[in-house]
């Protein structure tokens, strides 16, 4: 697959993720915040001029000395490229009361993914970030004399290569042994998956493989109070591994040097755009009021 020169910068070993990133938002009129929390920076971009009732989450730290393209570079891009499809659409129709209307959500670039490796998963950066969200939300519930809403977050981590669709249960299953199933959080979750497996089923993508995956942000997103499901991609030989119990060849290549920009596949691309569009669409289905 062939990467833009600004992607490329954004995947060069020892490059500033944050500056490149920034350039990529910018570069497409995206308006972004740098958010802080302890020693993790996180870029926030807002899409859509209604409340946002959805939060779309990809980590772009990485593993040092990696190119860290599949881990998790891809899933920027894809991200940055749903914001400017998005965003342009809302520009194109000011005019008129749609854009209003149409489903407005977040996108958040975080840091600090990869800490729970040497660390506490109160340390990885979506964990503060989480609490501050909702912090925020509880706030902005309370001024309103509204109950309090919160959002949901899609995690979307190795999504650039294979053409399996996988959820993870590792969110679900935590809630399950920890009894908040039937929290909001709980129902949360479950929102998220009934969402994300329409989406699928309207960009013609087949029924999702279901699998307590790795975590990723989802671990300190839902720790942190905010419902999350993550979302990857297998290409279908390892997704059958996977069902079978067994460890995917592809995942033995993430946080090594293996991890580079030769592995991505434009099919991939192509299928996760497919699938944002469709879950954006199916989100505008679920009209206002409490989304779980």
């Amino acid at each position: 697959m062939r990467f833009s020169s600004d992607a490329e910068r954004f995947m060069r070993p020892g490059g500033d993720r944050l500056v490149a990133l920034a350039g990529m938002l910018a570069a497409r009129g995206l308006r972004y915040s740098v958010v802080k929390t302890a020693e993790a920076r996180h870029l926030l971009v807002r899409v859509g001029r209604a409340k946002p009732r959805l939060v779309f989450v990809a980590h772009y730290d990485r593993m040092p000395g990696t190119s860290g393209c599949l881990d998790n570079s891809c899933a920027c891009l894809q991200l940055v490229e749903l914001a400017a499809r998005h965003s342009a659409e809302g520009a194109a129709g000011a005019s008129n009361a749609a854009p209003a209307a149409a489903p407005a959500f977040l996108v958040a670039f975080t840091d600090a993914e990869e800490a729970p490796g040497s660390g506490e998963a109160s340390s990885q950066g979506s964990y503060s970030l989480a609490r501050m969200i909702k912090a925020a939300a509880s706030a902005a519930a309370e001024a309103a004399e509204a109950a309090e809403e919160l959002l949901a977050a899609l995690v979307l981590d190795v999504t650039g290569r294979g053409g399996r669709l996988l959820l993870s249960k590792a969110p679900g299953e935590l809630m399950a042994r920890t009894g908040l199933a039937l929290s909001p959080a709980g129902r949360g979750h479950d929102f998220l998956v009934s969402l994300a497996k329409r989406a699928a089923g309207a960009a013609g993508l087949g029924a999702p493989l279901e699998a307590a995956l790795p975590w990723s942000d989802d671990l300190g997103l839902t720790l942190g109070g905010l419902p999350a499901l993550t979302v990857s991609l297998l290409p279908e030989s390892d997704a059958s591994l996977l069902a079978a119990g067994k460890r995917p060849k592809l995942w033995g290549l993430l946080h090594t040097a293996a991890d580079r920009p030769e592995l991505a596949e434009e099919a991939s691309f192509g299928l996760i755009s497919a699938f944002l569009d469709a879950l954006v669409n199916e989100l505008g289905e679920v009209g206002e009021g409490s989304l779980y």
